[in-house]
């Protein structure tokens, strides 16, 4: 089997070798695709971490879990709920997947992981397979995600999740998307991840780099370092509060449901 020409069409074994015992667990990024997850991505590796060589350059997100979440996303949304022989073909396919992303690593012990926004609607099967990695979520205001070009996911994805005229109103699915997805991970996260949880806020990252990847720092335990140099070019550019420009009509769509989480993460309503 082929990866796509997107996913650099690169072949791979129908058998890989298992992952080498010395390797430790993952740190994973995930989001609702447009909150900065590139920016996270950058930061680890200048950190350290292995995110992959085989990446869309324009993102950052890896290939080879790319083609994985494009495949399998829908049939394991609700594991543990999958029946055994579609999950048995997903995890080989998953074990492939991760042998491709790795390849290229400089140590198989050395600190890796990988971005994909996606990642965030199956981290109960990423916990599966691996107990102690840890997640990365990034948030955005919801109200600045409603006014994002960025639909990708929801034209892959909207009509399974949203059912079938999603696109008739497209800032009213972005805000049910955005509430659905970060809901959903941030209950799975206190319930099964604790302490390997970190939120970050795309706001904080920008108007308080250094805090905020301090703070990163800490959660994955990593070695001291200076700071200043995985945070240049980290800045606001002027897309915050964008839904504030776009006129008060746009706030008065937003529903309880909405409102009640922008709060939950932190945002003011």
């Amino acid at each position: 089997m082929r990866l796509d020409r997107s996913s650099l069409a690169l072949p791979i074994p129908w058998k890989v070798p298992p992952l080498d015992p010395s390797a430790p667990p993952p740190v994973v990024v995930g989001a609702t695709g447009g909150s900065g997850t590139r920016v996270i991505a950058q930061v680890l590796r200048k950190a350290g971490w292995f995110m992959g060589n085989r990446v869309n350059p324009r993102n950052e997100d890896s290939l080879p879990i790319a083609w994985f979440l494009t495949k399998w996303l829908k049939s394991l949304k609700d594991f543990p709920n999958v029946d055994s022989r579609t999950l048995a073909r997903a995890r080989r396919d998953f074990e492939r997947m991760v042998y491709l992303h790795r390849r290229g690593i400089s140590l198989p012990d050395a600190r890796w992981g990988w971005k994909n926004p996606r990642s965030l609607w199956l981290v109960p099967f990423l916990v599966d397979r691996f107990p102690e990695l840890k997640f990365v979520h990034m948030i955005r205001d919801a109200r600045d995600m409603m006014l994002s070009e960025n639909i990708f996911f929801l034209r892959q994805n909207g009509h399974w999740l949203l059912g079938p005229d999603w696109w008739r109103n497209l800032e009213g699915a972005a805000l049910e998307l955005w509430r659905v997805s970060n809901k959903r991970a941030l209950e799975f996260a206190q319930n099964s991840l604790k302490n390997r949880y970190h939120m970050v806020r795309y706001e904080d990252l920008c108007q308080k780099p250094t805090e905020t990847v301090t703070r990163l720092l800490e959660f994955l335990e990593a070695p001291k370092m200076d700071v200043g140099l995985l945070i240049e070019g980290i800045r606001d550019r002027g897309n915050i509060g964008r839904w504030r420009r776009a006129g008060a009509a746009k706030v008065v769509e937003l529903g309880r449901g909405v409102r009640s989480d922008l709060e939950r993460f932190g945002y003011e309503v």
